[in-house]
């Protein structure tokens, strides 16, 4: 209603004990205000206002203060324009709250003028964690436990979220106090009323682009502009405006290369708006849209796992095709993925056999050694794809000798190596296993060698760069134990110039540069010692193995061990003060 903010301000009312007020009640009704009224009625009971208001003024300094002004009417927002205008000769002071970024151009103009006249614009940042934990405690009585501070932290610091969110779970009996507050409810579902409240901030964005938010909701907390691009099928520059409008309200906030959101409670009341059966199949669509426009692996595997659809062709060769990128960066996702899928696979299909030897990767990856070996084991009686079947050997042994089965381990190369389809690169990493446990089981360092060799000679002879420079490398340890430091230090430059600046085997790479440092330590090439260590960190750097400096022990030593096949190299290497391994330098 026209004015209606500002009466309620001035508290004009018919029956005010004020007969200024009274007075000025009756003026407005004469002009017959409504929401039909003309814009000269308007007008008049915007003079009728401002008049009260001077008057008040002149007689006691006065305060006004107006919240949510983003929902003021037009005439009510002219009175406070015209009273900003005046506010040197009034006795005066005004004060408004609204939110960030509000879409009607009106309020915009209203902080303009604040900041034109020398008024103060203060933008409220979140509560610290400190002060939301002394909210909680003062409404429920207790200090929050661990679990509700994790609930309570969705809301980033803003306390009309939190108090919603504590007053949602009283009425729902969902707080017990045992000493602290804890939630005796699942972390995941909203209490629907807290759900309501938070889909109301969508009321400061466009329609449209409430609609892209609910489907950036699908993307997570977090997600890529080219993603959601993707999900909506429309050029990026189509969202900018949107994605800026949300940004300007405070919805969403950059976070690096992504954007987030800000608060993670809207996020979930985004998501849970929609009926679970909706969810899941948006979820099916956006892992198969993202999949063929080639985004993220981990992207497009977060999408599949919240779809839960199994037995699609599409996904078993993407699945397939992903799954080393997938399992280096999360393992446990990779592995959750494969063995729904090939749950779902009969051991006859063509895919059956990649499924399996990228599940047993997985698992390897993720430290589920004996679930590794126990479907390595049986997969293996059923393969018939040489390349898998070789993988699925090195998986077996690797998992075996993480499990510190090591003569296991020494039993399935073996038999890996007696196969007569086994292809020459595998047959030329097994070798190179074989070598190191043989020497780290017996420390024969001659029968290791030999074993070395042969497997230098496969990989050279089938252009296998990794399998030539990791025998390399089992070389140049075994003659830094007998101290052979020159010799060593030949087959550790020879494995460098194999691998060459090809970007591949990283891991290889960097042990080489490190274990090249130790060597020219022991002959006393110091210069040369510290220009090596000056290329390792340089490699570390842009490869991404450190953020920067030192590459730490714990990962030097993981990393030599992932090379050698999960064998622990630290059993002597020679060094003139220690017995230590070079991969704990």
């Amino acid at each position: 209603m026209p004015l209606s903010v500002m009466q309620d301000c001035l508290q004009v009312r018919p029956g005010s004990p004020d007969p200024r007020r009274a007075h000025a009640a009756g003026l407005l009704r004469s002009q017959r205000l409504g929401l039909f009224a003309d814009g000269e009625a308007s007008v008049n009971g915007v003079e009728v206002l401002m008049s009260l208001a001077e008057e008040l003024c002149t007689t006691a300094p006065t305060v006004m203060v107006i919240d949510d002004l983003q929902w003021a009417d037009d005439a009510s927002l002219l009175v406070w324009h015209q009273l900003a205008a005046s506010i040197d000769q009034l006795r005066l002071l005004l004060i408004a709250t609204c939110r960030p970024a509000p879409r009607r151009p009106e309020v915009q103009q209203v902080r303009a003028a604040v900041v034109r006249r020398g008024g103060a614009v203060i933008t409220l940042g979140p509560l610290p964690e400190t002060d939301v934990a002394a909210l909680v405690t003062a409404m429920v009585g207790a200090p929050p436990g661990d679990a509700l501070r994790r609930l309570t932290s969705r809301a980033a610091g803003n306390p009309l979220y939190v108090r919603e969110l504590i007053d949602a779970l009283v009425r729902e009996q969902a707080v017990e106090i045992r000493p602290t507050a804890e939630v005796s409810v699942a972390e995941e579902q909203l209490p629907a009323s807290l759900a309501a409240v938070l889909s109301d901030r969508l009321s400061a964005v466009s329609a449209e682009t409430a609609q892209m938010l609910r489907t950036a909701a699908l993307l997570g907390g977090k997600f890529t502009v080219t993603d959601l691009a993707v999900l909506l099928r429309r050029p990026v520059s189509d969202l900018a405006d949107g994605l800026q409008e949300a940004v300007a309200a405070g919805i969403l906030v950059g976070s690096g290369p992504e954007l987030a959101f800000r608060h993670l409670l809207i996020r979930q009341a985004l998501y849970e708006s929609m009926p679970a059966a909706l969810r899941t199949a948006l979820h099916g669509e956006a892992a198969r849209e993202l999949a063929a426009a080639g985004a993220d692996a981990l992207s497009v595997a977060q999408q599949l796992s919240a779809a839960n659809r199994l037995g699609e062709g599409w996904a078993r060769t993407w699945l397939i095709q992903t799954a080393p990128v997938l399992t280096a960066r999360a393992p446990q996702l990779a592995a959750d993925l494969l063995r729904r899928e090939l749950d779902e696979t009969p051991s006859g299909d063509e895919a059956w056999d990649g499924l399996m030897a990228s599940l047993a990767w997985a698992l390897l990856a993720a430290g589920s050694y004996e679930e590794a070996a126990g479907r390595a084991s049986r997969a293996l009686t059923v393969m018939t794809d040489p390349a898998r079947k070789a993988e699925t050997y090195k998986v077996l042994a690797s998992a075996q000798i993480s499990a510190r089965h090591n003569d296991d381990a020494i039993t399935t190369i073996r038999r890996a190596l007696a196969s007569a389809d086994l292809p020459g690169e595998w047959r030329a990493r097994m070798l190179v296993v074989l070598a190191m446990l043989e020497r780290a089981g017996t420390g024969d360092l001659d029968a290791a060698d030999a074993i070395a060799c042969q497997a230098l000679t496969v990989a050279e002879e089938v252009g296998d760069t990794f399998a030539t420079a990791h025998a390399l490398s089992a070389l140049w340890f075994t003659h830094g134990i007998r101290r052979d430091h020159a010799a060593a230090l030949d087959y550790i430059d020879r494995a460098l110039r194999v691998l060459g600046e090809d970007p591949g085997h990283p891991d290889l790479r960097s042990y080489a540069l490190e274990v090249r440092i130790f060597t020219l330590q022991n002959l006393d090439r110091w210069p040369e010692a510290e220009l090596a260590l000056q290329q390792t960190r340089e490699f570390a750097q842009r490869s991404g193995l450190c953020d920067g400096g030192e590459v730490p022990m714990r990962s030097r030593r993981e990393r030599a061990n992932q090379i050698a096949g999960g064998i622990p190299i630290g059993a002597a290497a020679g060094d003139r003060e220690s017995e230590n391994p070079p991969a704990a330098l």
